[in-house]
């Protein structure tokens, strides 16, 4: 994403959790901002990762998030807010009156940052802006929060239903696990009703399958679908499948590489051959067969040598799938490197060390680190 790139939009055609969510999978650095029922919100991403998160709503002050959790009683609060003036920190200013320590200060940003970030999900309506940056202003302190678990933990305090729908989309919607999802719900330390979910969803199904299958009420198995596609735990079964084709088809542009570099190989070794023997090149490329092992011949059904002794690619990647083979780049390795130990065998057989000098740079080019 270019720098200084800006996104505007209402959130009337979205929701907050789908925005963190593209930030978060995109990897970006940018700021998030919310401008909605009389207030501003501002979440800081630093490559995807939330770092930061301020606020205009005067219930979301440091102050008033201790307040709110215990961590200040109301003689504090009161005190503190006598002595705070415009340009001081209130941050600061606690640690001045010993009620946080020094070391605590931290802690007490992230717990502000945190529910800020918390209540900002929630948002049903006004717009958003989304400024790709390259850095913050110098006031901003990056705070180490944990971006899934703050994505999870707002989403379950989610109690509109034109949200989750909004954000689930479909019924008929068919979902499954991310591979890998069972190691990373470890670090995640999700909750019993994230883990049922989950686990329900090993197995492709819609989601309303899914809520006849779930003990949870079908709101909350919503909320929790929801809460496990923003953090990239579930996807969309059609996703999977794409991401499949493109795999395959990656893979095939590499096998098909290897092949080539092989032919290359092999149709200079056939032309050096050939301007010894002539014609009787095809006799030779025959006999060259005879020594591979039962085990490779038959990923060289259907093939012959005619063609300067290349192989078919084509051909080669048909029987790759017949043959049930799990790791083609080894099975593909594996057959050029015997096919030509087959050709070194039979000129040795065939001519001695005579035609050393011109192959051995033919075959050197085929080295590898």
């Amino acid at each position: 994403m270019s720098d200084d790139l800006s996104i505007h939009g209402s959130l009337s055609e979205t929701t907050v959790p789908d925005l963190i969510r593209s930030i978060v999978r995109s990897g970006e650095t940018a700021v998030l901002s919310l401008d909605a029922s009389g207030r501003n919100d501002t979440i800081y991403f630093h490559e995807g990762k939330i770092v930061s998160a301020s606020s205009t709503d005067p219930d979301m002050g440091l102050a008033e998030t201790l307040l709110r959790m215990g961590e200040l009683d109301i003689h504090q609060y009161n005190h503190a807010l006598e002595r705070l003036v415009v340009a001081r920190r209130m941050g600061g200013l606690l640690v001045e009156l010993g009620y946080l320590k020094p070391d605590e200060l931290t802690r007490a940003a992230e717990r502000q940052a945190s529910a800020i970030v918390l209540d900002a999900m929630a948002v049903r309506s006004g717009s958003y802006t989304i400024d790709f940056t390259p850095e913050f202003p110098d006031n901003i302190i990056q705070l180490p929060l944990s971006t899934e678990r703050l994505i999870l933990d707002g989403m379950r305090h989610i109690e509109f239903w034109s949200l989750i729908t909004r954000g689930i989309g479909r019924l008929d919607r068919m979902l499954e696990q991310v591979p890998g999802a069972d190691t990373r719900t470890f670090q995640l330390e999700l909750t019993d009703d994230e883990t049922h979910v989950l686990a329900l969803l090993s197995d492709p199904m819609t989601i309303e399958e899914l809520c006849s299958r779930t003990y949870l009420s079908h709101f909350q198995t919503c909320r929790t679908i929801w809460g496990l596609l923003a953090v990239n735990l579930i996807q969309d079964t059609e996703i999977s499948a794409v991401d499949e084709k493109r795999a395959t088809i990656e893979n095939e542009y590499e096998l098909e590489g290897i092949v080539e570099k092989y032919n290359n190989v092999y149709q200079d070794i056939f032309g050096v051959v050939f301007q010894r023997i002539g014609d009787h090149i095809y006799d030779f490329t025959d006999r060259v067969v005879l020594h591979l092992s039962p085990e490779t011949l038959p990923y060289l059904s259907g093939m012959n040598f005619v063609n300067e002794g290349r192989l078919d690619f084509d051909q080669l990647l048909n029987n790759l799938y017949a043959s049930g083979s799990r790791d083609h780049g080894a099975a593909v390795q594996s057959i050029c490197d015997e096919l030509l130990t087959s050709w070194m065998y039979e000129i040795k057989t065939e001519f001695g060390t005579s035609l050393d000098a011109k192959i051995a740079p033919i075959t050197g080019s085929l080295k590898r680190p």
